[in-house]
């Protein structure tokens, strides 16, 4: 059985994402790929020891400006961006098990301004918007990448069965 620690910092006073609600939807979003085999099959943890395993996931809410320095920093890109993640476990190949059956996904960053402009852009809700990159972020600590066209639609076509998934969980 796995179990999952997900840390989320931010800022409430700024924010009116409240962190219980995001470490909810990581949870929900994390229960559902690791229940679906197929898509852990195409994970980067296909064939690693999962027994016992604690998964664990850090989420940073944030703005434009710290976002935006973390791009230029990482990714060489000198504007924000809605999610950022820093995959931890991601570039291992060899199927292994860790000490104590730990595996530290990494970090997933959020610019919370970037995700209320384009939630207002899409006439949705914050939390569905930012429920979105989320599960995107989330798929990428999972070694999930888009460098082209045909990968992006391969990742969002997962993503798209998780969040159709855990919406109908929540509705019930």
């Amino acid at each position: 059985m796995v179990s999952f620690e997900i840390s989320v910092s931010d800022n409430q006073e700024i924010f009116p994402i409240k962190s219980e609600n995001i470490e909810k939807e990581a949870a929900l979003i994390l229960e559902y790929v690791f229940k679906n085999e197929k898509i852990l099959a195409e994970s980067v943890l296909n064939g690693h020891n999962l027994v016992n395993a604690t998964v664990s996931v850090d989420i940073v809410l944030t703005d434009d400006e710290e976002i935006r320095e973390l791009n230029a920093s990482y990714r060489a890109q000198d504007k924000p961006t809605d999610v950022l993640s820093f995959a931890l476990f991601a570039d291992s190949v060899e199927p292994r098990s860790l000490p104590g059956g730990e595996i530290p996904l990494g970090e997933v960053i959020i610019s919370v301004e970037t995700a209320k402009k384009q939630a207002d852009e899409n006439k949705i809700g914050l939390g569905e918007e930012t429920r979105f990159l989320l599960c995107h972020g989330i798929l990428h600590l999972l070694g999930f990448t888009h460098p082209d066209e045909e990968s992006l639609e391969v990742l969002l076509q997962i993503q798209n069965e998780v969040l159709l998934a855990i919406k109908n969980l929540s509705e019930k």
